[in-house]
């Protein structure tokens, strides 16, 4: 006896599901991707330049996999192509602008370093920042990787994807949102940033200011010492020795920071929704 051969609708269908609900099924979860990978793309530690591409779009696959079904999504069926591309582009925009926003935040910890490192006489020791592009004293990138440090401790990470869930909540899928209340909070976030940075920094640098105050005095009581072989050394170990003791304070410091940032991030959202 001769098997009939199997006709189209048989192959198409893949355990009672046809193809075409199968690229809906596709598409959904594309969308569901969108606004998560353009946020792992410039959010803090995400971001990082260290993070291979290939780990953060398995992490991508995995949050939104587990979110799948969670978030309601417009049927791809009804919208017409160009409302699908301003879908596409709305989500991306949402990623991003939160991913922004956490990083200028988070970059306050840099600027800091920044200019302790150039008030103690160490801007002339950088290299070059895989994640800036260029050249970053070196006290920046401890300070940096401190912080990086906190936040994981912090289960930052964690928060920054309950993040992501939530503004599914606040800003859905396909709703159009204002956009220029995003804008503002990423300049409002710049003003914050630089506020941020002087309260890190101020507890190091007036230590450094009465060392160079001292160095000062010094040099004008005994003109004979040389300032280059006296002051310069004295200022350095006084950074050292002032950034070995405010290690506790710093990282009470950056844990504030921490929660400002999503509190920050939240208020923003808000206003845009």
């Amino acid at each position: 006896m001769i098997a009939q051969a199997p006709n189209l609708d048989d192959l198409l269908g893949i355990g009672g599901i046809e193809l075409q609900q199968v690229f809906d099924l596709g598409l959904v979860f594309f969308l569901h991707t969108l606004r998560l990978s353009a946020f792992f793309l410039s959010a803090p530690f995400f971001g990082a330049a260290a993070i291979p591409l290939q780990a953060r779009i398995i992490i991508s696959i995995t949050v939104s996999a587990a979110l799948f079904g969670l978030i309601e999504v417009p049927d791809p069926n009804s919208l017409p192509f160009l409302a699908m591309i301003r879908v596409v582009l709305v989500e991306v925009a949402i990623g991003l602008a939160m991913g922004l926003i956490l990083t200028i935040l988070f970059s306050s910890v840099a600027l800091a370093g920044e200019k302790i490192a150039a008030s103690a006489g160490l801007g002339f020791a950088a290299q070059v920042d895989p994640n800036s592009g260029g050249q970053t004293p070196v006290v920046s990138q401890i300070l940096n990787l401190f912080a990086i440090a906190v936040f994981l401790s912090l289960n930052g990470h964690l928060y920054c994807i309950a993040m992501i869930r939530m503004s599914y909540e606040i800003l859905p899928l396909g709703q159009p949102f204002a956009f220029d209340q995003l804008v503002g909070a990423g300049l409002d976030a710049a003003g914050h940033m630089f506020a941020i940075a002087s309260t890190l920094m101020l507890p190091v640098v007036s230590l450094l200011l009465l060392a160079n105050f001292t160095v000062g005095v010094v040099t004008r009581s005994a003109p004979q010492l040389n300032l280059f072989s006296f002051g310069f050394p004295l200022t350095i170990l006084a950074c050292f020795f002032a950034l070995y003791f405010s290690t506790t304070p710093f990282s009470l410091a950056i844990r504030d920071m921490i929660d400002f940032m999503f509190i920050f991030l939240e208020d923003s959202l808000m206003d845009a929704g």
